[in-house]
């Protein structure tokens, strides 16, 4: 909990990616609240009084993973709307042609977005959630240990170098509103 604090403040695509291990997680303790107070709250290093605001904290993921019918997959709601906004923010960004860098980054990203867009067989919402959905498998993919080619390496390098600068305009919108959607 006190990490997504913190990664919500400073780096919505790493918020992003946090929550959507943290929903696996659940499912991985098949979002049994005593295996999860065992595994992981008893783990952090907290008053009691915080512990408390943890147990509440992974209780109302599970209680909104139950009514959105997102125990056994996908993301919640919640998160899929931060992945829209960011779209949002994507979409001004290249529509309003007054980033050259961002656009710079974006073009130079193009074959690999395609390439990742086949990939996923239409399985995503938009192109923001795309690159997230890469970047999510590509973490996985070396958590297990899996071989990554070079071009993978390659390609992941670029769209993680978008959503990061994506996630830079995302705070600066969120310090200065007024620059944005005038």
């Amino acid at each position: 909990m006190f990490i997504s604090q913190q990664l919500k403040k400073e780096n919505i695509a790493e918020y992003i990616l946090y929550m959507w291990q943290v929903e696996d997680l659940l499912r991985s303790f098949a979002f049994d609240t005593d295996k999860i107070e065992e595994n992981i709250i008893n783990r952090y290093p907290v008053s009691d009084t915080q512990k408390q605001e943890v147990t509440n904290w992974y209780s109302n993921l599970i209680q909104m993973a139950e009514l959105e019918n997102k125990k056994e997959s996908g993301h919640l709601q919640i998160f899929i709307n931060i992945v829209c906004d960011l779209n949002d923010l994507h979409s001004w960004l290249l529509y309003r042609q007054q980033d050259i860098e961002y656009e710079k980054i974006y073009s130079d990203t193009q074959p690999e977005l395609e390439a990742l867009y086949e990939k996923m067989e239409g399985k995503i919402i938009n192109e923001v959630d795309m690159c997230l959905q890469g970047i999510y498998a590509f973490m996985l993919m070396r958590l297990q240990k899996k071989e990554i080619s070079t071009e993978t390496e390659n390609a992941m390098y670029k769209i993680t170098r978008l959503i990061a600068y994506l996630s830079a305009k995302y705070a600066d919108r969120e310090e200065n509103p007024d620059k944005y959607y005038e």
